[in-house]
């Protein structure tokens, strides 16, 4: 697996500049794809979804995330659909890995065979029924617009992270020819199966991580960690694994750790890479 992700602190989200609005202006009427993906990374938070939340969980499969109290504000709608939220308050994550040989991995870097960390804040991004899944549990928030002033800049930079994700999945919902809409359904792209969430969580113990949920991946959970170590930054995946059949059951794999195999959203033709080997690291 390789991966590159942007990450930077709590901190400096909040105190980065103002994204441009030359760079992210969506014309009126606009339902080309590319007006879609420059809402999905530039969203930020709404004034009148902010909420009270309590004895609130989130559970996809491996992967409970609980929320105990606090505040949590939820995105503007992009193409009708809310997307995202920023919550603020006690929260905790639990990950058990499936095997042997992801709860090692898991120890190798966290200390512990299981993940089970708290958390006081934490970002939200998901493609599914969410934000319905929660309301029974949510109350109306007091101050809600200091909130969403405190936050806001934060949602916005960090959309930028999971938009193409996203668009993947709502780009089914743009105008398209009839014998686009039913090439698209033949190829399995309108799959119903298609859920996704991604939360990056400010630890007690261990800082800032993110933990995945993707049932569209061939390896459907993953948790992991941007470290920096003399100036180079390296991403630490904790665990992965697929929810499916194990390795030796499955008859249909991809030559990848023997996963069960999927048609790819995106297939790659050719790649070259660049390196530079600097001894002795």
């Amino acid at each position: 697996m390789a991966m590159f992700v942007l990450q930077v602190s709590w901190g400096q989200m909040r105190s980065a500049a103002p994204i441009s609005a030359a760079n992210i202006t969506v014309q009126p009427g606009d339902h080309s794809a590319e007006a879609l993906y420059l809402q999905l990374r530039s969203v930020g938070l709404d004034k009148s979804r902010v909420y009270k939340i309590r004895g609130a969980s989130l559970d996809r499969a491996a992967l409970h995330i609980s929320f105990e109290d606090g505040i949590i504000a939820f995105t503007e709608d992009v193409a009708g659909h809310v997307t995202g939220a920023l919550f603020e308050g006690e929260g905790e994550v639990l990950l058990v890995p499936i095997d042997q040989a992801e709860r090692a991995s898991m120890m190798l870097f966290t200390g512990a065979a299981i993940l089970e960390e708290r958390f006081s804040t934490a970002y939200f991004r998901f493609n599914d029924g969410t934000f319905a899944e929660l309301q029974p549990l949510l109350r109306a928030a007091d101050q809600p617009q200091e909130f969403v002033s405190h936050w806001n800049q934060t949602a916005h930079n960090l959309a930028e992270t999971d938009a193409l994700r996203l668009l993947l999945s709502f780009s089914k919902f743009l105008p398209t020819s009839d014998r686009e809409k039913k090439t698209a359904e033949k190829s399995g792209m309108a799959a119903e199966d298609d859920r996704m969430l991604h939360a990056r969580v400010q630890g007690s113990r261990l800082g800032t991580f993110d933990l995945y949920f993707d049932s569209l991946a061939p390896e459907q959970i993953w948790a992991g960690q941007l470290k920096t170590v003399e100036g180079q930054s390296f991403y630490d995946v904790w665990t992965s694994f697929s929810l499916g059949q194990p390795p030796e059951a499955a008859d249909d794999t991809n030559g990848v750790l023997g996963e069960a195999a999927k048609p790819e959203a995106v297939g790659i033709s050719l790649y070259r890479i660049l390196s530079q080997v600097a001894p002795p690291t």
